[in-house]
């Protein structure tokens, strides 16, 4: 882990001095928390965790004929991680390179799907014990995809078309498009929409459509997500509902609620929840730091045992 954290620091060194014509930025964020956990299996623990905490350098730089190259390279780090030798401790997250026009954004390497991103601030709760995807599936990030996005038709609408080739034709997946992902969104002024497709992302034969709104008003944010999955054999849907509340002294109060049968088709291994409900408050102590306190209760589909946790902790932005 030593030879890769100094590896790391070489390469953002030379990137710099290499990429200094083509703005590159290094950027990233720290976020830990102190957590207490109350288990459905009667275990009860404290721990302090690493909540996707990043480092990441992106660029771009202007080309013949109006196109524009851009890059970025994204690790999550573990700030938690007890072995320092452990892979958990670093984990690629978006690294791709890619190319801008006038017809559009085309880019390849490893991201997450449209159907992830066109959720966009739904998920209030994102990458705590809180995060949609133990509730509803298609929250994916893929390790070799090939992605156009159009250009924004009148400054709103864009859509946006993943194709991941499965890399593996001794079971038949010799295609470009073993897998797709696809969406649509309309973001302006205070209004975001989106309808999103997946097509064997979760596995052969799994179809899912996702339909998500997202309404800005004054001080407040309101969120709806609504999915449907479809196995093959069975299908299940689930939703999500979020607001959150600017208040004086830069704190932020935000209420999320997710319902889903998704849980029963088994298509992802960390979807195990039937209902989730999460509590939260952020304080800003400036622009780039926050502490942050919540409290999340989940029902585990199975069972219908409730597990919970409650969490106080800081995040800051580099």
């Amino acid at each position: 882990m030593k030879k890769t954290t100094i590896a790391l620091s070489v390469f953002a060194a030379l990137a710099g001095a290499a990429f200094a014509d083509d703005a590159l930025t290094v950027y990233g964020k720290i976020n830990v928390s102190v957590q207490a956990v109350d288990e459905a299996n009667g275990d009860n623990f404290s721990e302090i965790k690493s909540n996707a905490s990043r480092f990441g350098i992106k660029g771009k730089a202007k080309l013949n004929d109006g196109l524009e190259a851009f890059y970025k390279l994204e690790w999550e780090v573990d700030v938690t991680d007890k072995s320092k030798s452990s892979q958990d401790h670093l984990k690629s997250r978006n690294q791709v390179v890619g190319l801008k026009g006038g017809f559009g954004t085309v880019f390849v390497g490893r991201h997450d799907t449209p159907m992830k991103k066109a959720q966009k601030k739904i998920d209030l709760f994102n990458d705590y014990e809180g995060d949609i995807k133990h509730v509803i599936n298609g929250e994916n990030r893929e390790s070799n995809i090939l992605q156009y996005s159009t250009p924004k038709i009148g400054g709103a609408l864009q859509f946006n078309i993943a194709m991941i080739p499965g890399e593996d034709p001794a079971n038949g997946q010799d295609s470009l498009t073993d897998a797709t992902s696809f969406s649509v969104t309309y973001n302006k002024n205070d209004l975001y929409l989106a309808l999103a497709q997946d097509t064997d992302v979760d596995g052969e034969g799994v179809d899912t459509t996702r339909i998500v709104g997202q309404y800005n008003m004054d001080k407040f944010q309101f969120g709806l997500l609504w999915e449907t999955t479809d196995n093959g054999t069975t299908d299940a849907d689930g939703f999500v509902l979020s607001g959150a509340m600017k208040m004086s002294g830069g704190n932020t109060l935000k209420l999320q609620y997710a319902d889903s049968d998704i849980w029963q088709l088994g298509v992802s291994a960390k979807t195990k929840y039937s209902t989730m409900t999460s509590l939260g408050l952020d304080h800003k102590l400036s622009k780039k730091t926050k502490v942050f306190v919540w409290y999340t209760d989940g029902e585990l589909g199975a069972t219908g045992d409730n597990d919970t946790f409650f969490a106080v902790g800081v995040e800051h932005k580099f």
